[in-house]
């Protein structure tokens, strides 16, 4: 126990150390959030730190270390701690670089900086010259299919509804349970079936009450709708996912208004996609009207014309898109390493022409002192 205790006092000596060097540059203010982000060299590598100090405490994240915090009752990993002495130095040397000149400093660690640490986005057209099997967004859908869904995308929004009940929000489910049988074959898919038994079979499950009401009653849906008695609830997950990989087919009142109902298809991950395509064409054959959410997006993916994020070595790509600034449309995200595995002959080729290629974001980086 005095050993764990010794260990645990030099840990935090060393930490506080670190957060010292920290607190003499001004952060980024957000909100009660102080922000720090450095790039510290460490042998070969490169490390970004990310540091976020709320209310007394602080949060240290970033690339090839586990999170961790100050103060914490959790046990430090054994190779942080081992890493804490030479981001310390690192640390002093760029204190002593930006307090003789910020300007220079920044432009000759940006200069230093290899491009599979930094942050940009590429277009998707791009992207499939050099990943010709990634994301077949288009080549999965017939010609017809792309056809037909492209003008549904492009077409101005429905008219609301008047009325909605159980059973009408059920037709919209047997289409759209129907229009991809091979998504539920491994769950005993079976066609000809009611839209309340595919839903009761393949939706969430967390129907907040929507099973229980009249199913005919247009006035039953309505309070059940007002009660919000189905907050916190999966209601309108027919496609079961994870937190962007499921499919919602939400009924909703038009926005300012109290009367009428509108249906809107949501997915907003590409691997999703297709499928919500053809769930949007079967609703259009069925002539049970839908507004498909960022149908600009879904437009501009089948068609290779948007923005993919291009992360950091070590980042994920699964939620990368959503730390992009909206303007950009990012939906899928790539690392550099894809590229050079698809074209292992080309990478001095692809590392020159990358480089130009995409557009690189600006970095937050922690250049001034206090």
């Amino acid at each position: 126990m005095r050993r764990d205790r010794g260990q645990r006092g030099r840990f935090n000596e060393i930490v506080v150390k670190l957060i010292d060097l920290i607190e003499d540059f001004w952060p980024v203010e957000d909100g009660k959030d102080h922000r720090w982000t450095f790039f510290l060299r460490q042998r070969r590598q490169w490390v970004r730190l990310h540091v976020t100090k709320y209310d007394k405490a602080y949060y240290f994240s970033g690339s090839d270390f586990d999170s961790f915090s100050y103060p914490s009752k959790n046990a430090m990993d054994a190779g942080i701690e081992e890493r804490l002495p030479s981001w310390i130095r690192e640390l002093a040397h760029w204190k002593q670089a930006v307090a003789h000149d910020p300007i220079e400093a920044q432009a000759r660690l940006m200069k230093k900086l290899p491009i599979r640490y930094r942050t940009g986005v590429i277009q998707r057209k791009n992207v499939r010259l050099l990943l010709p099997q990634w994301m077949p967004i288009a080549s999965a859908l017939t010609k017809n299919e792309k056809k037909e869904i492209l003008e549904i995308l492009r077409k101005a929004i429905p008219a609301p509804v008047r009325s909605m009940t159980l059973n009408r929000f059920f037709d919209y489910c047997r289409a759209a349970y129907q229009a991809n049988p091979k998504t539920f074959r491994k769950m005993g898919y079976q066609s000809g079936l009611s839209g309340k038994v595919y839903y009761k079979k393949y939706a969430d499950g967390r129907h907040g009450g929507l099973l229980d009401i009249k199913s005919n009653s247009p006035r039953a849906f309505e309070r059940w709708y007002e009660s919000k008695s189905w907050s916190g609830c999966h209601p309108w997950e027919i496609y079961r996912g994870g937190n962007s990989t499921h499919i919602d087919m939400c009924v909703a009142r038009p926005m300012g208004r109290q009367k009428g109902w509108e249906v809107r298809l949501q997915a907003s991950s590409s691997a999703r996609l297709v499928e919500t395509c053809r769930i949007a064409l079967a609703l259009k054959k069925a002539d049970l009207p839908v507004i498909v959410d960022e149908a600009d997006s879904y437009l501009n993916r089948i068609l290779d014309q948007d923005w993919v994020g291009v992360v950091p070595q070590e980042e994920g790509i699964a939620y990368g898109w959503q730390s992009f600034p909206q303007e950009w449309g990012v939906r899928d995200c790539v690392r550099l390493d894809l590229f050079y595995e698809e074209n292992p002959k080309a990478k001095p080729w692809l590392k020159k022409h990358l480089q130009s290629v995409i557009y690189w974001l600006p970095e937050e980086l922690t250049a001034f002192l206090k």
